[in-house]
């Protein structure tokens, strides 16, 4: 390179490894602005994506909500539909064979005797005299 005022020649044999304060300093002050705007303009893409995720979401909770209203409307028909004596007469006499009682009826159940030809050592061993008629009241169930 040639310095027309002093009229020398200056060479330049290399670069050198100095770190240049001012042109350092200019860089950071481009690139931090820079940073800041990109950071800013990702933070409200991301709040943007999360309102448009609470939406869907919201959409789909007030459906679901409204589904189980409907759910809650019909159980609670079908339960007062069960609770109707008229459709329980009608259903008992008709699927089941049941009759209404009539004035006067009366029903015994019925009785189930129980095998007294079982190991009966327990029942011994307690002082029962098997041959009184407490003992056979006993050996049948309602």
């Amino acid at each position: 390179m040639l310095d027309f005022a002093a009229g020398l020649e200056t060479k330049n044999y290399g670069l050198k490894k100095t770190t240049d304060l001012r042109s350092l300093l200019e860089s950071v002050w481009i690139v931090m602005p820079l940073a800041v705007i990109a950071g800013a303009f990702y933070f409200h893409v991301w709040v943007h994506s999360q309102n448009i995720n609470i939406g869907y979401r919201s959409q789909q909770l007030s459906v679901q909500a409204d589904r189980l209203k409907q759910i809650q409307q019909q159980l609670i028909l079908e339960e007062q539909t069960l609770k109707d004596p008229a459709l329980l007469e009608a259903l008992a006499c008709e699927n089941l064979g049941l009759v209404l009682l009539q004035p006067g009826q009366i029903i015994s159940p019925p009785l189930k005797i129980r095998d007294n030809s079982t190991n009966d050592s327990l029942a011994l061993k307690s002082g029962f005299d098997l041959t009184s008629p407490k003992a056979h009241l006993s050996s049948i169930e309602y």
